[in-house]
């Protein structure tokens, strides 16, 4: 297991007896101003650690759900001037690498301003050989954020070579898309033992399906994982809203800590 930033901040929270959160936003979505008010926000209430898409191209896997895919379409053009302010707000931030960004381990096609300074890297795709990236992102002073399924029993091959190459935290999805949620917590619970069993001390944040108040609440009083990450029912509360998204996200960072 690799040490990192990420890996830090979440276990602070676990020897507090909180949940760590992560949010993800879409830089320009809606537009610059309100994406910049949002992320201030999120800051501003607490939130551990920022999520954010890098591409340079509008593709994505069956993974990302209605909600992601509609906020990524329409939020504002890139601006570098714009996304370099944007990114600078947050100093702990995963960029989700979706397959046009990142093609081989050599070459970076999404801006420079979505890899500079970054804790870690989640794949939304997913690459044959994950070792030469991870290489590539502990040159940048980054992990690979390992993801796993926790609907299924066990860790595959593919999951124990993820996690051993990975670090900072592991990413377990309850769903099989963004906004969707499939999995238990006692399936939560049982996949968070397998990995500890494996890679003892490292944290598991869940994610999908995961979108008030009541369902992190449910989540820490059964200790399934160590964090949270909200993706899909936070752009749609920003979508309603400035107003709307900084009352939901004051309830959930109360009830995670």
């Amino acid at each position: 297991m690799t040490s990192s930033l990420l890996h830090d901040v979440i276990c602070g929270n676990a020897i507090r007896g909180e949940l760590a959160v992560g949010i993800y936003l879409v830089p320009g979505f809606p537009d610059w101003s309100t994406s910049i008010e949002a992320l201030d926000l999120c800051l501003g209430h607490g939130v551990d650690f920022i999520e954010f898409p890098a591409m340079s191209a509008a593709r994505w896997s069956p993974r990302t759900g209605p909600t992601i895919a509609r906020a990524l379409v329409y939020a504002e053009p890139y601006c570098e001037a714009e996304a370099t302010a944007w990114l600078l707000r947050a100093p702990v931030r995963v960029a989700v690498v979706y397959e046009s960004a990142w093609p081989s381990p050599a070459a970076w096609s999404a801006p420079i301003p979505y890899r500079t300074g970054v804790s870690g890297y989640l794949f939304e795709s997913d690459p044959p050989d994950i070792a030469p990236y991870a290489l590539a992102a502990a040159e940048d002073g980054a992990v690979i954020v390992p993801a796993v399924n926790a609907a299924k029993v066990g860790l595959s091959v593919a999951d124990r070579r993820l996690i051993s190459c990975g670090g900072g935290f592991v990413y377990a999805s309850l769903g099989p898309r963004t906004g969707s949620r499939t999995a238990s917590p006692a399936d939560l619970r049982r996949k968070r033992s397998a990995i500890q069993a494996i890679a003892p001390g490292l944290p598991v944040c869940a994610a999908f399906g995961i979108s008030e108040p009541a369902d992190v609440a449910e989540l820490r009083g059964l200790g399934c994982c160590d964090g949270v990450i909200i993706g899909s029912a936070a752009l749609a509360r920003l979508g309603d809203g400035i107003a709307e998204f900084g009352a939901w996200l004051k309830d959930i960072v109360t009830v995670a800590k």
